[in-house]
């Protein structure tokens, strides 16, 4: 594969890869330098100064990280989050390489630059961002492609990229212009399958192309709701004080690494910052069963109606 470099947009940020990312809108802003790298070459078994050493995961003490997943590609994160390095083993344009690159790796990115990544979909409701955040499977892309089927634009799914460094309060960064769902969630929203990319070469989920319906500016964060099966009297609580820290930090994107790296104390304050959003944090109980869907999404739209 020849190494031909080409320009996305990620986050606001100039992507300047080798690697094929169409998951990823083109760069059409300035010609300033790069934000991010992405390049294809040999990533070592082994770093220098090794400060963590697990099976897939290793960090240095300069801070960069090597990430590897065996059959499909290791990835070489430098201290700055502002370069990686891709070496395949599968074909450089399977999207098993892209499912790695922008899941753990990207989290690795955003924590390195000092962003909150949480493990959320986020859509735009007004002149603002709601997110809906929860551990894997609990319908969090299902819920953002249903209200994207109601006319709501979409900023992120999977990851939401919380930045506190903006004036006014927190922000979210646009992500990526694509779902992955299940097929059963495809066929809920009416989605062909013919012709769409499967998230994984062997996986039964796809990545729903969602260009028209992208908002590519970004939003005051407003609200977050935590999806739970947990029974509440109403199916909504309203979260306050140290327990939205507890919820949410179990909402952070690849917690583990977080903690390994040692940046529990230093994100503990954005965590906390959180509970002051103005729409609110909210346990929201969320189930799979007929009507479950229906139901969440007129809870959460009467909550945020203005």
């Amino acid at each position: 594969m020849k190494e031909v470099e080409n320009d996305y947009l990620l986050c606001g940020w100039r992507v300047a890869s080798a690697l094929p990312l169409p998951d990823l809108l083109p760069w059409r802003g300035d010609d300033r330098a790069p934000d991010l790298h992405i390049t294809l070459g040999p990533v070592p078994e082994r770093l220098d100064d090794l400060i963590l050493d697990r099976p897939l995961l290793q960090v240095a003490a300069d801070k960069s990280c090597r990430f590897a997943v065996p059959g499909v590609a290791s990835y070489l994160i430098d201290g700055q989050g502002s370069h990686v390095v891709v070496d395949p083993a599968l074909d450089p344009v399977a999207p098993d390489i892209r499912v790695f690159l922008f899941g753990t790796v990207f989290g690795i990115i955003c924590y390195r630059r000092g962003l909150l990544p949480l493990h959320a979909s986020c859509v735009q409701m007004g002149d603002t961002a709601v997110a809906f955040a929860g551990p894997s499977g609990m319908g969090k892309s299902t819920l953002a492609a249903s209200l994207m089927r109601r006319g709501f634009a979409v900023l992120a799914d999977d990851v939401t990229v919380v930045d506190f460094s903006a004036q006014g309060g927190p922000q979210v960064l646009p992500a990526f212009p694509r779902l992955k769902l299940w097929r059963d969630a495809m066929q809920r929203i009416a989605a062909p399958t013919d012709g769409v990319e499967r998230s994984r070469q062997m996986l039964d989920k796809f990545h729903l192309p969602v260009e028209a319906a992208f908002q590519g500016a970004p939003l005051p964060l407003k609200a977050i709701f935590h999806l739970s099966p947990e029974a509440t009297d109403s199916g909504l609580r309203r979260l306050h004080g140290a327990e939205v820290v507890i919820r949410l930090g179990q909402d952070l994107y690849r917690n583990g690494i977080m903690v390994r790296f040692g940046l529990s104390a230093q994100l503990l304050p954005a965590l906390a910052a959180l509970a002051a959003l103005p729409g609110g944090c909210w346990l929201l109980q969320h189930a799979h069963e007929a009507g479950g869907l229906e139901r969440s999404i007129a809870t959460i739209l009467r909550q945020m109606a203005p």
